[in-house]
């Protein structure tokens, strides 16, 4: 079940992804703007508050959400929330897998457009570096 409505080439992508990954996505329009989105792992689902107060694109935060549920250890942590500052191994393994997703869907022409057209915290950018030179070394 994939309802969303933040349409773009991007988010039509990541849609596909979950599909393939047997992950449902939800955008909720009820939440605070305090509540970050979340992922839950036995469920499989990814919940998107559309009212999230964040710079961090709403992009970004999907596949951060994703990469929980595709890459991640489901014995460590049974649900997810989004957070821009998150520095544990489970987040940041979250936000550089991100990353990666959205690469893969459309290479940037250089990281500081990758960085501003997502709102990737600023923090990130030697990940965000260092995966758009291995994805330019890979062609």
């Amino acid at each position: 079940m994939n309802t969303t409505i933040f349409i773009s080439e991007i988010v039509d992508e990541l849609q596909i992804q979950a599909k393939d990954n047997d992950i449902d996505i939800l955008d909720i329009f009820d939440l605070s703007p305090e509540t970050p989105d979340f992922s839950v792992v036995k469920r499989q689902g990814v919940f998107m508050n559309v009212n999230f107060d964040t710079k961090v694109s709403y992009e970004f935060r999907l596949a951060h959400e994703m990469s929980h549920l595709i890459y991640g250890d489901s014995e460590i942590q049974g649900i997810y929330t989004f957070s821009e500052f998150g520095h544990r191994q489970e987040e940041l393994l979250a936000h550089r897998n991100a990353i990666r997703m959205l690469m893969s869907i459309e290479m940037p022409t250089n990281i500081n457009t990758f960085m501003e057209y997502y709102h990737v915290p600023s923090w990130l950018e030697a990940d965000v570096m260092r995966t758009f030179l291995e994805f330019n070394y890979l062609d």
